[in-house]
């Protein structure tokens, strides 16, 4: 678990996601662990983003759409935080 400066969250979770492995996930988690953006990668290419806080919601992407859901949902998700914890997890492991 490594801590990001919430400016650069953004920046850093696309480049975190283009190393993720098949069956890998991210996940990104406020201080408290109310609020998380998750990105499951699957084998067929595919990632899912699931967003969980002010917002309930699933999206199917690939590689260049992904870049632009995590745009909207991380400033969605964490307006007023200064820190974002970053996960990376294997994807059948429970969240916490």
């Amino acid at each position: 678990m490594s801590k990001v400066p919430a400016r650069s969250a953004v920046k850093t979770a696309i480049q975190m996601i283009h190393r993720l492995k098949p069956g890998t996930s991210l996940q990104i988690l406020n201080f408290k662990k109310d609020r998380s953006v998750s990105i499951v990668r699957h084998p067929n290419g595919h990632m899912d983003v699931i967003e969980q806080g002010f917002v309930q919601q699933v999206w199917s992407v690939d590689d260049d759409t992904a870049s632009t859901v995590l745009k909207e949902a991380i400033p969605r998700e964490f307006p007023r935080s200064h820190e974002l914890r970053f996960t990376v997890k294997n994807a059948h492991e429970k969240a916490e």
